[in-house]
This record gives C-alpha cells, structure tokens and sequence, in this order.
C-alpha cells in the first residue's frame, strides 16, 4: 500500500499554483550570484565582528591567552560563514585553541564554552561528565553581554550534549539531568527571540537559527506552536526586507502539517489529521509562493515546494516546474534532489524504474555539481530494503553487478567533481564493502583519512571489515 497522503489522491490533477513572477533568466541569474557573493562577503565581516569583536569588547583579555583565543574565535566565525579555506579539523582546533587560553589563565565564559563544545565529537554520544561541563559553561555564558545569537546557539548545544548523554534506559535517567535539559530549552528562549530580532544578522542566519529554533528536540506541541508564534512576531517587528519571513512561516507549516498527520499508512491516518495536513500544507504553499515572488532566485522556496507537492499529491509536472526552479540557481542543489527522489519512491508518487531513471540522470548530468552525482546511491539504498524483509534479501540486492556499476560510477564522479571531499571517502568504503568490491575497496581504505568508527557501527565493527578487505587483497 502507498503511503499516499490521506486527501492527497481528490489532489492530483489539481490546480497548479500560478505565479505572477517569471522564471529568472540567464541575466538574473548572474546578477542574483554577484549579489549571493557579496552577501556571503557582508556576513563573514559580520561573523567576524559578533565573535572576535564581541571577544575584543566585552571578553577578558590578557596578552598571555589573547593570541589564542582570537585564533579560535576567528575560526569560528570562518566556519560560521562557509570559507572555503576552513581546514578540515576546525573544530578540534578551536578547542585546542580555546583549551590554550584556559590553560594561562583566561576565564571567559565563551572562550570556555568554545573549549567544551568544539572538543566533542559526536553530541549522540556525548560523556556525561562533559555534557554537565558544557552546561555550567553555558549557564555562565547566558545573561553576559555577548551576543544573543552566541548565547543562544550555545543553550542548543548544551542540550543536545545532555540528551546524547542520557542512559538509554528511562529508569536510569536522572530527574536532575532531565531537568537540566529543559532548562536549557527554556534559557535559550530570550536570547532567540532578541537574536532575530536583530535587524543587523543576515538573512541566511536568521533563517537557520529559527529552523534550529523550531526543530528543537524535545519540543512539546503546545510549546512548538507557542515559539512559532514568538517567532513569526518577532520576524514581523524586525522588518526584514528579504524573503525570510514567508520562508520560515512554509518551512514551519510543514513540519506542522506532518505533526498532525503523522508518518502511518494513508489508512492510519485520522479525519482530523488528514484535514489539518492538507490546511497547513496549503498554508505553506501559499507563504513559499510568496517568497519565491519576492526573490525568484532563491532555490528554498521551490526546494521546500517538492515537499508541499509531495504532501498535496500533486501531479508530477507540478513538482518538476517547481524542481527546475530549484536548480536554476543552485546546480550543486543536492537537497532538491533528495526531495525528488523522496517524491518518486514507490510508497509516494513513483516508483523503482522512477527512481533509478532520476538516479542516472543526476549522474550523467553536466550541468549539476557536487553531491548531486551521489542520488543514484541513496535509490540503491532505499531499493535495497524497498519490500525486503529478509537481510540475506537486502545484501543480495548489492550484490548485483549492475547496482555496482552505479555505485562506483557515482564515487568516481563525485570525486572528480570534489576531489578534496575527503569525509566521502568512508561512504565509499561503506558501500564497497557491501558490494563486495574488494579491490576498490582496499584501495578506498588507503585515501581515507581518519576514521569515524561511530560510522561503521564501532571500533570492532571497522577493524572486522578491514580484516575482511585484506583477507581479498591480491597477492
């Protein structure tokens, strides 16, 4: 059975949405990506002045740990602006940094945050211990007069830190800990609402930090409404003159529609919910519209509406205009991909062949870029448990030579497109192993960098599949 949206079938065949604005031409396009560079430009100076400035005005100084805590928060504002001269282990040498400027007796609470934070690598697996030490660095950050948008993203990663370090068992859970993480939730509550408010944060930022905001885990439904009226408000009285309100405003009301849907079957779904499904995705439709009238060569509003049609049921045609829209100005737009791919899977709006057919295309299509290639690994992915329960069923799925012949095309192409992209390389190895590709295979383990066991399924679980590669090395 589909898990076609309920009401979604009296959908298709529809009305399609018109838009007073044309699609961006050639000429706008260009113009649109000088105005994108020279926004990017505008927010990396403002990156810099809300985090080395702010440091600079109101931090602890001391020409000991000076030198080392500007080095780090510059490296924050670098990663916070998508340089591309980021080095890779960014965060592990901000903590290094930070931790350096601690260690000669600076005790700035956001140099100290920044110790913490930017020195833990999985926050799902956070130690505990240090989950309770970023959290006493936060509570003494929150209330200073470093910027909100500062004060804010750290009571967020104060609490995903505490969550990921929660025992799994509820009955060894701590009321204390428990207590802690809504505590952040709630610290970071004014700080949100003072950042965006802000009418000098770009805004791109503003629009991440109320998708952060509203995504929030932990999120009760009364409390999910509540801050997204806080924010719509706020948005409103800031008087931001981009598209960035009527962005949020569809972004939200999707997840609000799929929070009264829910993800069952179409059967499964009450009359309420499906009701409200269609009412907030209309809602959303009609905000993203707008957003997109108002800047045409933004790729969010058409990215968020292969969603919208998805949910709304509508016709393929609908969803490939709003598709063409979304790579018009963004060629590198994995994330409107993955939405059509999840608009063609067979449970949706297509099916198989619909899905390898799109695969192939954004393999072999030279007007894309970057992770586009790689859609034609996530079909195989999905396929390979798409009406297999049994897991010799799944691993005899890769084993096809033809599924092969897709994956090592779509890693090729993909590094030759981005041959510095080298966190790829474990899902290469990850996907030779399950192919069975041993020569690729070991030669893939000799270009990757270092390892993230957590990826593999542990330490153990990677050593065995390394043992497993050399045991099929030619002599």
């Amino acid at each position: 059975m589909k898990l076609l949206p309920l009401l979604g079938l009296l959908l298709l065949g529809g009305l399609v949405v018109s838009c007073g604005r044309r699609d961006p031409t050639p000429a706008d396009l260009t113009t649109a990506r000088q105005q994108q560079t020279k926004s990017k430009e505008d927010a990396y100076e403002w990156f810099v002045k809300t985090t080395v400035g702010a440091y600079e005005r109101i931090g602890k100084h001391d020409p000991k740990w000076d030198g080392d805590a500007k080095v780090a928060l510059n490296l924050i504002a670098s990663a916070s602006a998508n340089r591309p001269d980021v080095p890779g282990d960014w965060q592990q040498q901000v903590s290094t940094f930070a931790r350096a400027a601690l260690d000669k007796g600076c005790d700035d609470p956001f140099i100290r945050y920044a110790a913490i934070r930017y020195g833990i690598g999985n926050f799902k697996k956070t130690d505990l211990a240090v989950a309770r030490e970023l959290q006493e660095a936060v509570r003494q950050l929150v209330g200073t007069d470093y910027p909100p948008r500062l004060q804010y993203y750290a009571t967020q990663r104060a609490m995903e830190a505490l969550i990921g370090a929660l025992p799994e068992k509820p009955e060894e859970q701590t009321q204390s800990d428990l207590f802690a993480i809504d505590s952040m939730l709630n610290f970071g509550a004014n700080p949100y609402i003072e950042a965006i408010r802000d009418t000098t944060t770009p805004p791109e930022e503003i629009y991440q930090m109320c998708l952060t905001a509203l995504d929030a885990p932990r999120m009760p439904p009364d409390g999910f409404l509540q801050l997204w009226q806080q924010t719509d408000k706020a948005l409103s009285d800031s008087g931001q003159k981009s598209n960035v309100r009527e962005l949020v405003k569809g972004w939200y009301h999707i997840q609000y529609a799929w929070r009264a849907r829910g993800n069952g079957y179409a059967n499964e779904v009450t009359q309420e919910g499906g009701k409200l499904f269609e009412e907030r995705l209309k809602i959303a439709e009609k905000a993203l519209t707008a957003a997109w009238e108002q800047d045409n060569a933004d790729t969010r509003p058409a990215t968020l509406m292969i969603g919208v049609c998805l949910g709304l049921g509508k016709e393929r045609p609908e969803m490939e205009r709003r598709f063409h829209r979304a790579m018009l100005a963004a060629p590198d737009n994995y994330e409107a991909c993955f939405d059509k791919l999840h608009y063609l899977k067979p449970i949706w709006l297509g099916s198989p062949e619909d899905m390898l057919a799109f695969g192939h295309e954004c393999l072999t299509n030279t007007s894309w870029k970057g992770r586009t290639a790689l859609l034609i690994v996530d079909a195989h992915d999905y396929l390979s448990t798409y009406g297999r329960q049994d897991p010799a069923a799944r691993q005899a799925y890769w084993l096809r030579p033809e599924v092969w012949s897709d994956i090592h095309a779509a890693y090729e192409e993909f590094f030759r497109r981005e041959p510095d992209a080298l966190n790829w390389r474990q899902s290469y190895v990850r996907d030779a192993y399950r192919c069975h590709a041993w020569d690729t295979l070991n030669e893939q383990l000799e270009l990757t960098g270092p390892v993230n066991y957590d990826y593999f399924g542990g330490r153990e679980a990677f050593d065995r599949m390394v043992a497993v590669a050399k045991s099929h090395r030619k002599p």
